[in-house]
């Protein structure tokens, strides 16, 4: 090979590396100016030590500012239902929250488990996508937890090495909320109960399969629209929480027929 032709591909491999770049992992364990080895926190603290009572729930839709705490949505949940599931909150005929057990063994409203984790700011959607997917292996709540279904906070995903989807969604999510970005976890079906991320960037939306490795290595981020096989029931982010009312098999994320039904507030 000719040392023109050399230089000409170097020059290719440095104009195209941004485009690219995520599909590659350093040796030292460094991506993108983040050190793998140190998105695991350093400590847990206690994500839900204060009382059910501090975080609650204001109904938006039809409901005249009516609020709930998620003391008393766990209560009655966890005496008349099975404790390791997670269930939609109904008032009126639509869910207004979902409440979901933890690694506490308690329900806790499905926003509380954004606690505002972010392991790096100021870094590119693809690397956090490819940070979590490197740093997190996906592992069914009954593998890991001997039970039907327990949620991690964001901190906890990335503390704990194993998760199944809505762990490695709600990680992901709150990630890049922390970037300034209308990032939202989406719980529906694919090809069985399963949770996502979409990202909302004007008038695009973009879905994100978090638990799907070798797609967190390829670039660009999909369209929403590419992916029908996915079918939203609801979606949130950390303190708002919306309800499809149109048909399963939307692509469309931010149309009217989602309704918002209520806001997350704690102390």
């Amino acid at each position: 090979m000719s040392p023109l032709i050399k230089a000409f591909i170097v020059a290719i491999v440095l104009m195209s590396a941004p485009t690219w770049a995520a599909t590659f992992k350093t040796l030292d364990g460094w991506i993108a100016g983040i050190d793998l080895d140190k998105l695991k926190p350093a400590t847990l603290g206690h994500a839900f030590s204060a009382p059910a009572s501090t975080r609650w729930i204001e109904f938006v839709k039809d409901s005249r500012g009516f609020r709930v705490d998620e003391a008393t949505l766990a209560k009655n949940i966890e005496k008349r239902f099975d404790r390791w599931y997670s269930y939609g909150i109904n008032f009126s005929g639509s869910d207004v929250t979902t409440l979901a057990p933890g690694l506490d063994f308690r329900h806790h409203i499905a926003n509380a488990y954004l606690v505002g984790f972010v392991p790096y700011s100021n870094v590119d959607t693809w690397v956090a996508i490819y940070a979590l997917a490197l740093s997190k292996t996906y592992q069914l709540d009954s593998q890991q937890h001997g039970k039907l279904e327990i949620w991690q906070t964001s901190k906890e995903s990335f503390y704990y090495p194993d998760g199944d989807c809505e762990d490695h969604a709600i990680a992901l999510a709150d990630w890049l909320i922390g970037l300034n970005l209308d990032a939202r976890v989406v719980l529906g079906d694919a090809n069985g109960g399963h949770a996502w991320v979409v990202l909302l960037q004007g008038s695009q939306t973009y879905l994100i399969e978090s638990t799907d490795k070798g797609r967190a290595a390829r670039a660009p981020i999909p369209l929403a629209m590419s992916l029908p096989g996915y079918h939203p029931r609801v979606m949130f982010n950390r303190d708002s929480y919306w309800v499809n009312t149109g048909t399963k098999y939307t692509v469309n994320y931010a149309n009217n027929a989602w309704v918002k039904r209520s806001t997350y507030h704690h102390l």
